[in-house]
């Protein structure tokens, strides 16, 4: 059995600024959902953070916001079913949170137009070459 030899790759490297991470615990983690102010319904919860946090404790995740961070989050109600949350003072609970420091980390920006292949800076490769190829059907039919 021949051995595979491992050849170092001669490409440089592009190393990514460093940045700290932050990690957040569950409620946090809801925050960055509701900090637009808008209406969140338990469905979009549910898909976005549903593998992130615990969708039963739900309503431990609004009593944080309401009592360490001082959020005010108002509950729409179907019935007895609650249906969707809003939090109506989004900026008095960013100024708060850790949830800030989040909001604040560098991402990567995509170019706003991109119009040609060359305005991504993406190298050129061969042109492909059309291969043109003569086809005989032959159509099979069967006697019932």
């Amino acid at each position: 059995m021949a051995k595979t030899k491992v050849v170092k790759s001669t490409a440089k490297k592009i190393k990514a600024p460093k940045t700290k991470t932050v990690r957040l615990n569950h409620t946090q983690k809801l925050m960055t959902v509701m900090l637009s102010g808008k209406v969140v319904t338990r469905d979009e919860l549910n898909t976005l953070l549903g593998e992130e946090i615990l969708m039963y404790r739900i309503s431990t995740y609004m009593w944080a916001i309401k009592t360490k961070m001082n959020g005010v989050v108002k509950v729409i109600k179907e019935g007895r079913k609650v249906v969707a949350y809003q939090l109506l003072n989004p900026n008095d609970v960013i100024n708060i949170s850790k949830v800030k420091a989040v909001m604040q980390q560098p991402s990567i920006k995509a170019p706003s137009k991109v119009s040609k292949l060359k305005d991504l800076g993406a190298p050129e490769s061969a042109k492909a070459e059309t291969v043109e190829q003569d086809l005989e059907v032959t159509e099979i039919t069967t006697a019932e």
